[in-house]
């Protein structure tokens, strides 16, 4: 199951000392999901701090792990299944309007 993942940094992460932590653990996990073959897509937005994910997992257990307590603990989080292009199409085709 594929998901797109959004993060925001929190605004109250803005103190110098609180960034440099903040971007460790943030980087540690990151390279946590890349190493894990599980990250399709992913990167860092260009107008905010944040980074978009998309991840295919067995499960949202599967999800929150990789997520982990670094980005979930200093992020704002969503996440979305999504469904292919041609998986719709299929999908239009068999339940026609």
């Amino acid at each position: 199951m594929r998901f797109l993942v959004t993060t925001e940094v929190f605004e109250t992460i803005h103190k110098e000392e609180d960034l440099k932590r903040q971007a460790e653990l943030i980087t540690s996990q990151i390279k946590t999901i890349m190493n894990s073959g599980k990250l399709v897509n992913g990167g860092q937005f260009g107008d905010r701090r944040g980074h978009f994910f998309v991840i295919d997992v067995a499960n949202e257990l599967e999800l929150l792990e990789l997520l982990g307590r670094n980005i979930l603990d200093s992020c704002k989080v969503e996440s979305h299944p999504i469904v292919s292009f041609e998986d719709l199409f299929a999908f239009f085709e068999r339940h026609p309007p």
